[in-house]
């Protein structure tokens, strides 16, 4: 029993936090849990109060060995006051922990009323007492075992630094610069090697997987007006799974028809996968080819659609317009990865960028080489998320945009848009970065709610482009400029739904909207990156829909629910 007791005593004293280290951990599992853009689950909420203790944690022990270098040996105390100075310390790293797992749970049940008051204000129910009341054991459980696993690294550290003076007879300083370097280059190599390597050909084998799978209720179009169906150049099996979707989705005329209450057209829906043509351009010049096979020309708009990162097309936008223009409407897209937005957001965002543009280009150069006296239809351009950025790479600036088509609506731009940035910039003066004016929206606009557009009469040029983007969506508001700039955005009173205690701090803001990144979709619709009810209102005012009001909104948001519980979304 002795032999036990002795061995648990050297663990402890080996494996003892440091109480600095403890006490900046706690700070930051505050900070962890103060106001943020949008509500956190339970368990995510943890996994991320336990990364920022350990980051914590790390400045904590860093700050304790800078203080021990060059401050405690310029201090000298009585030996009375030194003696009693260590039994404190000693009693403080003993009971640290214990007061760590205390002070945790206290933060957690006092932070409750700033997660409610989150919730409140996206319209998002909120948790029971007894899930918010998880959190603290999740974050202890992430902050355990990380810190063992830096307590692993760092004892490799010493054994190499070790081996390398025994085998090679290196002075201390030189052995630990020599651990350093190698360290280092083992880190570098992995973050930028050999981790992403792994990851994307992990995440491209998955995402390979699921594009060949067969998406529910997807079926070989059976009407011409489809892409792989009757008469088309495209194969159904090579549209991937989000192409299967999107061709097979939507209403079908006779039940389009019966909704709306007066006959309506065959919507058509064309659209290449990555296996239908090796290149953009190729896969581009499929979906031309098709509005000549469906004679889209005849159709009074097409509307084009750069998609996200696996191909995917928004079915709530697609059904939006054709329930609006009574089908009379050919949509198009096509895909240039199977990878989920965000991993081809890091990844290759040129890769979106060339096949939007490349789409564009196409289109538009379609339209123009019509005959003369031949019927041009308008045409539109939509975008969602990364879809935004992919459209926006075929234009050069707003007159460009303006010159090329008859309306845009984009909707959740990433703040790494060129145009968008650059217009947000350029604001008019005392206007606010989430709802900004540009050239008096004279332009284009910019709304967090499109609906308050229905009862717009101030001046706006044809053709209308429109972003819509929310106060809470981390997509729109994410930047590494987050690091040490505060941004516009937290200088300004709060947008809708964003919390007024939310403020800026270096280096915590950014990690706390990253943290959003992953919960972008954690509120309600109209909140976050959840923008479907209002792709409506958005549609309604690129296309200059005449009569718009409340009623003919209520009217087709009835019929717009009805045809999307119908359909998955994807």
């Amino acid at each position: 029993m002795n032999k036990v007791i002795t061995v648990l005593k050297r663990w402890w004293i080996r494996w003892q936090p440091s109480v600095t280290g403890l006490v900046v951990a706690a700070l930051l599992a505050w900070v962890s849990l103060m106001p943020s853009l949008l509500p956190r689950a339970w368990y995510y909420q943890g996994i991320v109060t336990g990364v920022s203790m350990t980051l914590g944690y790390g400045v904590g022990v860093g700050l304790r060995a800078l203080w021990k270098k060059t401050v405690t040996p310029q201090i000298t105390l009585h030996p009375d006051l030194e003696a009693l100075s260590r039994k404190l310390l000693l009693f403080t790293s003993l009971s640290a922990p214990y007061l760590l797992v205390v002070y945790l749970v206290t933060a957690t049940a006092t932070a409750i009323r700033w997660q409610d008051q989150v919730s409140d204000l996206v319209d998002s129910p909120r948790p029971p007492w007894s899930d918010y009341m998880r959190i603290p054991w999740v974050a202890l459980a992430v902050f355990a075992c990380l810190l063992i696993l830096a307590r692993l690294l760092r004892r490799a550290y010493r054994q190499f630094v070790s081996a390398l003076r025994t085998r090679f007879n290196l002075g201390l300083v030189s052995a630990r610069l020599t651990g350093i370097a190698v360290a280092l280059a083992l880190v570098l190599g992995v973050v930028q090697g050999v981790v992403p390597r792994l990851f994307f050909e992990a995440a491209n084998r998955v995402s390979g997987v699921q594009n060949d799978s067969d998406a529910p209720g997807a079926s070989r179009p059976t009407i011409p007006e489809r892409s792989g169906g009757p008469g088309s150049v495209m194969n159904f099996d090579d549209l991937g799974m989000q192409g299967r979707r999107f061709v097979s989705g939507g209403l079908k005329q006779p039940r389009l028809s019966e909704l709306l209450g007066s006959p309506a057209q065959q919507p058509i829906r064309l659209y290449a996968g990555l296996e239908s043509a090796e290149t953009d351009d190729a896969r581009s010049a499929l979906v031309v080819e098709e509005l000549n096979r469906t004679h889209a020309w005849e159709r009074e708009s097409v509307v084009i659609i750069p998609t996200t990162g696996t191909g995917w097309i928004n079915p709530h936008a697609a059904q939006a317009i054709e329930l609006l223009s009574e089908g009379d409407v050919a949509t198009v897209g096509t895909q240039y990865s199977y990878l989920p937005s965000w991993i081809s957001f890091l990844a290759d965002r040129k890769k979106a960028e060339d096949a939007g543009r490349s789409l564009i280009e196409a289109v538009v150069n379609w339209r123009a080489s019509l005959p003369e006296g031949t019927h041009r239809p308008n045409l539109y351009v939509y975008g969602e998320s990364l879809g935004t950025q992919a459209g926006e790479a075929a234009f050069s600036g707003i007159q460009d945009i303006r010159a090329t088509v008859d309306g845009v609506l984009w909707m959740g731009p990433p703040n790494s848009n060129r145009i968008w940035r650059s217009l947000v910039e350029r604001r008019d003066p005392g206007t606010t970065a989430t709802e900004p004016v540009y050239a008096d929206g004279l332009l284009v606009r910019f709304s967090e709610d499109p609906a308050e557009l229905r009862h717009d009469d101030t001046p706006w040029i044809p053709p209308h482009v429109l972003y819509v983007q929310h106060a809470t969506d981390p997509v729109v508001w994410w930047t590494p400029d987050l690091l040490f700039d505060r941004p516009a955005w937290l200088a300004e009173p709060p947008g809708k739904g964003r919390h007024p205690g939310m403020f800026y701090m270096p280096v915590l803001t950014f990690f706390q909207i990253t943290a959003d990144l992953g919960n972008a979709i954690g509120g309600s619709q109209g909140y976050g990156h959840l923008y479907d009810h209002q792709i409506l209102d958005g549609w309604a005012t690129v296309t200059e829909r005449e009569g718009w009001d409340d009623d003919d909104h209520a009217r087709f948001a009835r019929l717009h629910d009805l045809a999307m519980a119908e359909q998955e979304r994807g």
